[in-house]
């Protein structure tokens, strides 16, 4: 999870703030200068994207450091739908484990293709773990 929070990480944006867990670039950054490929995952609505896309991009962290580039995965929900998922029922998860098996199954079963997840919620790791 790039931002500290899910509902802040949301509406700082919006208005030019920084909401985002220091380091973070930096860290994204040496996991895949390792070898890994970073896929940003949201159960924000697919309404978004754009918004969420020119996020990750400007995102400017000490040193000048960015995030690196990966695929985004986002809720083919509209909106409202997504937001009361994650605001409302609180259950994300709900999303991103669907989203996470449909990736999974593109690869040999005898491939796992996660190395890691990385959340700030309790919902994250629920998700990372269903799918192993």
């Amino acid at each position: 999870t790039i931002t500290r929070s899910d509902i802040l990480g949301n509406l700082f944006p919006v208005v030019g703030m920084d909401w985002s867990h220091p380091g973070i670039a930096q860290l994204l950054t040496k996991i895949d200068k390792n070898g890994y490929r970073v896929m940003y995952l949201t159960s924000r609505a697919i309404g978004q994207a754009n918004l969420t896309r020119a996020y990750i991009k400007a995102l400017r962290q000490t040193g000048g450091a960015s995030l690196p580039h990966g695929p985004l995965i986002m809720s083919p929900d509209r909106l409202v739908k997504s937001l009361k998922r994650e605001v409302i029922y609180r259950r994300p998860q709900e999303f991103k484990i669907l989203a996470l098996r449909d990736i999974r199954r593109l690869f040999a079963m005898a491939v796992q293709p996660f190395a890691a997840g990385f959340g700030n919620r309790v919902s994250d790791l629920v998700a990372y773990l269903a799918v192993g």
